[in-house]
């Protein structure tokens, strides 16, 4: 009896820790912002170039569809996110969810508060250039948080590469390569870290 105790808490360890290790599942979400902050920002940056010959009204009418498309296409990938996926339970799914919930809240809140204060004074606010190293940070913390509770190393390099770029973003603020430099960030530290984690992703139930 001592022996089958034995063997069946070890069993209740082994599953314990698979669900600690389990695959994060936020891969495919990852993608899609990833994809469009980075095309987002580089957007921004031939507009006020003067790169494509585009007015400023551009800006509103680009980040429109920004704000349009993006909450759109997350939607619909939550309506069609598989409900078979192993691990969607596990202590680092969970916080990962939580985390990045967080962190959208953060960014709603501080987004309507410049576009308020933008619509009062009639000009477009510095907030926006400075929003950028808050995303930034916003996407290190979350990005950091997740790779530690699920054990990835790339989802740990990628937080503490998005924290590394506050300050670097902060340094050329008032300079228009900002938007050059927030798009490589994007998509270093959130775009191929989700085709990453798309890539590790368990295909059904086992």
């Amino acid at each position: 009896m001592p022996n089958q105790y034995s063997d069946d808490l070890a069993y209740v360890r082994e599953v314990a820790e698979a669900g600690i290790s389990a695959p994060l599942l936020g891969g495919r979400f990852l993608v899609w912002w990833g994809g469009l902050v980075t095309a987002a920002y580089i957007g921004h940056y031939i507009i006020i170039s003067g790169t494509a010959g585009l007015g400023m009204d551009w800006l509103g009418i680009m980040w429109l569809a920004f704000i349009t498309l993006g909450l759109g296409g997350y939607f619909t990938l939550m309506r069609l996110f598989p409900t078979d996926k192993p691990g969607a339970s596990s202590v680092g799914n969970r916080v990962s969810e939580t985390v990045w919930m967080a962190s959208g809240f953060v960014l709603f809140s501080f987004f309507a508060g410049v576009t308020l204060k933008s619509a009062l004074e009639g000009q477009a606010s510095i907030g926006f250039n400075w929003s950028i190293p808050l995303v930034l940070g916003v996407y290190g913390i979350s990005q950091l948080v997740s790779g530690l509770m699920a054990k990835s190393k790339a989802l740990v390099f990628a937080g503490y590469g998005a924290i590394a770029s506050v300050g670097l973003t902060a340094l050329i603020v008032d300079q228009m390569e900002l938007y050059l430099a927030a798009a490589a960030a994007a998509a270093v530290t959130v775009l191929i870290p989700g085709i990453l984690m798309l890539r590790n992703e368990p295909s059904t139930t086992v």
